[in-house]
C-alpha cells in the first residue's frame, strides 16, 4: 500500500472519528505524527437542509404556477417539497428566494404587508 493511501485512510479516520465524537483519536493522531503528516482542521458536516443552488427559487416558482399567493403559501409548498427542512426555515428560504426572484424581475408583489406574489 502506498503511503498516499495510508495517510489519507488515517486523515478520515480521524475525521470520523471527531464528527462521530468517537474514540480512539490519540491512537489514530499518535500515527499521523509518527507519520510526518500535517492533520489539516476538521470541519463540521454538511448540513442536510441545505439547497443547491437555484432550488429554492425554482420551487418558489413552481408553487406560484398556480396563481398569485401569499409567501406563506409559498413557504408551505417548499415545505411539503423539503421535508427535512423544518417549517420556520422554509419560510427563511422561501422569503429569500422571493426576494431575488422579484430584484431578477420574474415575481411581483403588490406591495402590500401579507400581500400577493404573482409571476411576472
Amino acid at each position: 500500500m502506498q503511503d498516499k493511501t495510508i495517510d489519507g485512510a488515517l486523515l478520515e479516520l480521524r475525521k470520523r472519528i471527531i464528527r462521530g465524537k468517537l474514540d480512539g483519536l490519540a491512537q489514530v493522531e499518535t500515527l499521523l505524527v509518527l507519520r510526518g503528516v500535517h492533520m489539516p482542521r476538521v470541519l463540521p458536516a454538511k448540513r442536510k437542509d441545505i439547497a443547491g443552488k437555484g432550488v429554492m427559487a425554482h420551487l418558489a416558482l413552481k408553487a406560484l404556477q398556480n396563481g398569485p399567493q401569499p409567501a406563506i403559501n409559498v413557504s408551505k409548498c417548499i415545505a411539503l417539497q423539503r421535508p427535512e427542512l423544518p417549517f420556520h426555515r422554509a419560510h427563511q428560504y422561501s422569503a429569500y428566494a422571493l426576494t431575488k426572484l422579484k430584484k431578477r424581475g420574474l415575481v411581483v408583489h403588490d406591495g402590500r404587508k401579507c400581500g400577493l406574489w404573482s409571476l411576472a
